[in-house]
């Protein structure tokens, strides 16, 4: 006791100014001398002036203290309710207001959130869709080619979806790179102009780059390869595998230039070519035809003039019905 009566002495001794070490606490911890220190800042300093006896200045001041400490739960629980109050009340506000103008309430909600522009093209050879995106980036469709865009480029990633064909000339910014999407397949700019053909119907997505790289990726395995200017990537629906070949494909951009090149190349597919560029289809009547070697120049014909050629130079017989190509042997 007589220790406690000491240190009870000390510590108001301190508090009132009359000692400037901190006095030992013995048993008593921290929180219950800053409770104390606490309770004598908010009681001013009365007990310094006016109290002769410690036991007596310690007894209202240990009362002090514990009426501080009522007051403290009281006005938790007051600020507690009030903020139960509130939320409740604006729960009810958000509910009110869905039930009597729920449009109001979705236009509020997707305020600012960027609408996703669709772009189609038409089957038609002869009307290419050139596009410039927000970015800057410029991109060209082929026919049958859907492209999904956003108004404005606002996340981390600038993501594009593809269905078909289109050539990307980009505009790189390592900070936001560009990615387009056809179904599980990702190409993503690292300094680019390149070319994308998938379409629904071909086993392949194939990827052409012209200038910089691309990092063509499958998303369902976690596997990707960087493709660089001047090769191509394949992805393989059938085997889910990715391929790069060591160069272009052949006529890979004339679908815009309707420049050609054919070089020992299987009549199969020099035809597959003219099917993608002009968006005529072509039949054989005989497998035969599929084999034949051809080797040529054309610098924008129409397609009629070509299967002319290719006809006359292979002597087969080439006729036009119900909107198709169909190659005979004479």
């Amino acid at each position: 006791m007589e220790e406690e009566k000491e240190i009870k002495d000390s510590w108001i001794s301190f508090l009132s100014g009359e000692k400037e070490e901190i006095p030992e606490k013995g048993e008593v911890n921290d929180s219950e001398f800053r409770d104390l220190e606490r309770t004598w800042n908010l009681t001013g300093t009365e007990y310094c002036y006016r109290e002769t006896d410690p036991d007596k200045a310690w007894s209202r001041l240990t009362e002090k203290m514990s009426d501080t400490r009522v007051v403290s739960l009281k006005r938790s629980n007051y600020l507690r309710y009030v903020a139960i109050f509130v939320a409740f009340f604006t729960v009810g506000s958000i509910l009110f207001l869905l039930i009597r103008n729920p449009e109001k309430i979705q236009e509020q909600l997707t305020a600012g959130i960027p609408s996703t522009k669709t772009i189609q093209t038409i089957a038609s050879p002869a009307v290419l869709t050139t596009i410039t995106l927000p970015d800057g980036t410029l991109v060209t469709l082929n026919a049958n080619t859907e492209l999904k865009y956003p108004e404005k480029f606002t996340n981390y990633e600038r993501i594009v979806k593809l269905t078909g064909e289109a050539y990307f000339d980009v505009v790189h910014d390592a900070a936001h790179p560009f990615v387009v999407e056809t179904g599980n397949i990702r190409v993503e700019d690292l300094g680019t102009s390149f070319n994308i053909s998938a379409y629904p119907g071909h086993g392949m997505v194939e990827v052409n780059v012209t200038t910089g790289s691309v990092r063509l990726s499958d998303r369902q395995k976690n596997e990707s390869t960087v493709i660089v200017a001047g090769t191509n990537g394949k992805y393989s629906k059938q085997n889910n595998s990715i391929l790069v070949s060591g160069e272009l494909t052949p006529n890979y951009r004339s679908w815009i230039t309707k420049e050609l090149t054919f070089r020992h190349m299987p009549l199969s597919e020099v035809f597959e070519q003219l099917e993608n560029i002009y968006h005529v289809p072509i039949e054989l009547t005989d497998s035969s035809i599929a084999t034949i070697s051809y080797t040529a120049n054309f610098d924008k014909l129409e397609v009629n003039d070509i299967v002319n050629v290719i006809a006359q130079t292979h002597h087969l017989s080439v006729s036009k019905k119900s909107g198709k190509f169909v190659f005979a042997l004479k």
